[in-house]
């Protein structure tokens, strides 16, 4: 047996609830962001490139169809890096499941069958996105993922494996070559559906379900470690998010259908 109590949460947990990620290249500059809103998600659109992002689960999230319902509600928060006060666009993502829902009856792995009568709650149900950006026309200069739970999600990327648990996951971008990883810290998150529908597409693992605008109460701090060519390094960087409420998509999955996903998904696509 490996360090993975479950091979189920490795091979199809673990990575699926990751990000996946298809980067353009971010741009150079640090200033704050100071677009008007559409602008502001043209340039995350671009940062994201084709793919853009998969929210916990999967579901893809394309920057020219789903953003159009979230720009008049759009905001910025204020944060911390290393230190410095830095404004940034903020931009939440839930994702729910029915009651009941196993993971290993939705995303097939023929190799990695699960265990007889296993079954895994799906995880990670909270995305949160922070950018700046300086042009509609350029990705964003500092762009920041953020993946958790519900409640009060743990960083403590080996620690929480060891125990069972899938980590919560964060990705900092600065520029075009820096990549930042998490290493530990906590994130609280309250969300609440507004009444107001949005237009989200369906994942292919849905059958059915809805969109609505939903509020995010968010605080937490989390320490990133540097990674390079070569691997991990020392360096370190910082964030915190005082607390505050954003505005975001809540995709309810009503009815789910199984996916066949590949054996070893990849987490994220530099290109």
């Amino acid at each position: 047996m490996t360090a993975f109590p479950k091979h189920s949460r490795f091979g199809v947990g673990a990575v699926c609830a990751g990000l996946l990620i298809s980067i353009s290249g971010c741009g150079d500059s640090t200033a704050p962001s100071k677009l008007d809103p559409n602008a502001a998600l043209q340039s995350l659109a671009l940062g994201m490139g084709s793919v853009v992002i998969l929210t916990p689960y999967g579901p893809p999230i394309d920057g020219a169809a789903s953003f159009d319902d979230v720009a008049p509600f759009l905001d910025q928060i204020n944060v911390v890096i290393d230190g410095t006060s830095q404004t940034m666009f903020a931009l939440g993502l839930r994702e729910s499941f029915p009651a009941g829902t196993c993971i290993e009856n939705v995303f097939i792995n023929p190799n990695f069958p699960p265990l007889p009568g296993e079954c895994t709650s799906p995880e990670l149900g909270v995305g949160l996105i922070l950018w700046q950006s300086h042009s509609a026309s350029t990705p964003p200069d500092r762009l920041i993922f953020i993946v958790a739970e519900e409640g009060t999600s743990n960083f403590n990327f080996i620690g929480d494996f060891t125990s069972g648990s899938v980590p919560a996951v964060a990705i900092y971008l600065e520029g075009e070559e820096n990549l930042w990883f998490s290493l530990s810290g906590t994130l609280t998150s309250h969300i609440a559906a507004t009444s107001q529908s949005c237009g989200l597409p369906l994942p292919p693992y849905a059958k059915s379900g809805s969109c609505n605008i939903a509020t995010f109460d968010e605080q937490g701090a989390i320490t990133f470690q540097d990674f390079s060519e070569t691997g991990p390094t020392t360096l370190r960087r910082s964030l915190t998010i005082p607390r505050q409420t954003i505005h975001g998509l809540w995709q309810t999955i009503t009815e789910t259908q199984p996916i066949t996903v590949p054996a070893f998904p990849t987490m994220m696509r530099m290109r």
